[in-house]
């Protein structure tokens, strides 16, 4: 690249980088601006020649290493995000890659534009933390609704026996008792009301065709950056809700990397797989070989039956999943450790209907 052309990159106000293939077809860095080294907090002699790969060792790389494979197969723009770790914390980013045809179109350069997108990601984050808060504050409603309906019940019957040959004396103990009846009715209803709205569920669905590895492999670079446990990954295409599919991956996996610890320090094994079901649906199984599941979670992920030893993230995951018209169940390995959840969101696979 030209010094006239760098001076032209440098002036434009958002990270862009330039990859450019190898002689072994290796897609390496031939150019930052200003923006983008300011974002990896580089200097240019540092990384120029180098993969991102060499820049961002383990998953994060290898992930957006095979974006960057992908555009230079098949010569179309690419969008994706990803997490990386940048100025000490985790950003997650959105990356356009853009190539560059010789006449026989043939894939010359890349060229790449960043967006820092954390702060929407913490927007989301907050609107997810209010629903769930939400969903929690219905609970409670929920559960004292219950516990009053019954009492409410038992001062309409009390009222009740009451009323049966009471003698009117005048003294105004029949209007107390008249009273009493209409504000255990009025209570009954208004209890009733409570837990009907509490019930009702509204959601936006996420709709799009994404990757389902690339998927599991953001997951993965978020929340195992080191690879410390070993995940196999099969299925690739769906048509689904990418932002449902993502954060109940992100719960279950989060959950089995955190209570997936084996008694002799062996590596924790994930298995998550993507299959096609009837009706315009798709399932996700996450398996792994940790201790398993405790009761009261497996309960809560079955029937969303609300346990303060179940843990609010997987009554969330429920939650959503059946908001979306889904299933999810969960279970213990009957011949060897571990546990598999299951769970299915509307959706299909274009390879399954092919």
């Amino acid at each position: 690249m030209s010094l006239e052309q760098k001076r032209l990159l440098d002036q434009v106000e958002q990270a862009v980088f330039v990859l450019e293939p190898d002689a072994e077809g290796i897609p390496r860095y031939t150019a930052f601006n200003r923006y983008a080294l300011g974002h990896i907090q580089r200097r240019e002699a540092e990384v120029l020649g180098l993969t991102i790969r060499d820049l961002f060792p383990g998953r994060y790389g290898e992930t957006i290493y095979g974006h960057h494979l992908r555009v230079l197969r098949e010569g179309r723009p690419f969008t994706y995000q990803a997490h990386l770790p940048l100025h000490g914390a985790e950003h997650r980013i959105e990356v356009t890659l853009r190539p560059c045809l010789d006449d026989s179109g043939r894939v010359t350069h890349i060229v790449g534009t960043t967006k820092d997108i954390s702060g929407l990601g913490h927007l989301q984050n907050l609107q997810l933390g209010a629903e769930m808060f939400h969903a929690e504050i219905e609970d409670f409603v929920s559960l004292a609704a219950h516990d009053l309906r019954t009492p409410m019940r038992h001062v309409r019957t009390i009222a009740e026996m009451l009323r049966e040959d009471f003698e009117d004396m005048g003294d105004g103990k029949l209007e107390l008792i008249d009273m009493l009846e209409q504000i255990g009715t009025r209570a009954t209803q208004l209890i009733s009301d409570i837990l009907a709205h509490a019930q009702a569920t509204t959601t936006q669905s996420d709709v799009r065709a994404f990757s389902f590895r690339d998927l599991v492999n953001e997951v993965l670079a978020l929340l195992d950056p080191m690879g410390r446990c070993v995940c196999n990954i099969s299925g690739d295409q769906v048509v689904g809700d990418r932002a449902a599919t993502l954060i109940v991956l992100r719960n279950l996996i989060d959950n089995a990397l955190k209570y997936g610890r084996r008694a002799d320090d062996s590596p924790l094994h994930v298995d998550i797989s993507l299959s096609a079901e009837p009706d315009d649906f798709y399932a996700v199984e996450v398996k792994d070989n940790g201790p398993g599941l405790r009761d009261p979670a497996a309960l809560l992920l079955n029937t969303g039956t609300l346990r303060t030893d179940g843990g609010f993230g997987l009554l969330g995951v429920h939650r959503l999943v059946r908001a979306r018209g889904g299933t999810i169940d969960a279970r213990n390995n009957e011949d060897q450790p571990g546990a598999v959840i299951r769970f299915t969101l509307p959706g299909h696979l274009p390879s399954a209907a092919a």
